[in-house]
């Protein structure tokens, strides 16, 4: 009975001692590290910031450079004191993965998150653009009607100033162009459901139908997604780490980056330490079992 007791309390001591060290194994996990580049907002508009410009693949004249400097800003609503957690989204327009992506992860984390996070919109991520000899510019993409709409979400993302607008706008157009039968992007309905003025409505109209407007916002995006490898869409990147689409739950991945003291409650119980706890436990549960059976 003294060997059985003993037997017992080392076994028991020996489960206890494993537990924590799986809780402490998940608490220990390194920091975040920080953005690359925080630009805080001091109010709801998007910041926007010009995007690097590195033409490697077309050559555009020198006319056209003026209209790069609007294609992938920035989308926050931040105050001084947050520091963002930087989330850039590759996508295609008519992607069913990219639609579903939006609509089901980034919106609802940008709904309740915005404070947080700086979103990159960068379409057109697997189409190609290239300028024959008599200045033609010619476009190339993966679905039929894609390359139209993505000039309308190149230029919705170079014209929508406020980040809210501009997040609504994206998704609707992602959501209607995917599901309308020949594949266009309803730009007035769109603007209108994302509370869109009528010059921002036709500037998005006129921009998507003006070659010299499009063509170096498309090969910005294009040299973009070169240089960050883009094979499939969407492409997630957090904090420049890629992301699994197939299985993310941006929301988490959100909140485990908001340092503690910022935490909101929508983040709370995401990040309590319920995963630890689980695999803390469950080695006492089951040395527990083991216990009485040798009992």
């Amino acid at each position: 009975m003294e060997n059985r007791a003993r037997n017992t309390f080392v076994l028991l001591t020996i489960v206890f001692a494993f537990a924590l060290q799986c809780i402490s194994a998940g608490d220990s996990t390194a920091p975040p590290a920080p953005p690359a580049s925080v630009n805080p907002a001091s109010d709801s508009p998007a910041s926007v910031n010009p995007a690097q410009v590195n033409p490697t693949h077309v050559d555009l004249p020198v006319d056209h450079t003026e209209h790069v400097v609007k294609t992938a800003p920035h989308v926050s609503n931040n105050d001084s004191s947050t520091q963002l957690i930087n989330i850039e989204v590759y996508y295609e327009a008519l992607c069913k993965d990219s639609v579903n992506f939006v609509s089901k992860e980034l919106l609802p984390v940008y709904n309740k998150l915005n404070k947080f996070i700086n979103v990159t919109l960068i379409p057109f991520a697997q189409g190609n653009i290239t300028i024959d000899t008599n200045k033609t510019v010619n476009v190339t993409c993966r679905r039929d009607g894609e390359c139209n709409a993505d000039k309308v979400h190149a230029c919705g993302i170079n014209k929508i100033k406020e980040s809210e607008k501009l997040i609504k706008f994206v998704n609707c157009s992602l959501t209607e162009g995917f599901n309308s039968p020949n594949k266009t992007i309803p730009i007035e309905v769109c603007g209108k459901n994302s509370s869109i003025d009528n010059n921002t409505i036709s500037e998005i109209t006129e921009c998507a139908n003006n070659t010299d407007t499009w063509s170096p916002l498309l090969q910005n995006y294009k040299n973009m997604s070169s240089s960050a490898n883009v094979t499939t869409v969407p492409k997630i990147l957090v904090n420049k780490v890629a992301e699994d689409f197939t299985s993310i739950n941006l929301m988490k991945v959100v909140c485990k980056k908001i340092n503690d003291k910022d935490l909101p409650e929508e983040c709370k119980t995401i990040v309590s330490g319920s995963d630890n706890l689980v695999v803390g436990v469950l080695p006492i549960i089951i040395g527990a079992f083991y216990i009485i059976k040798m009992i």
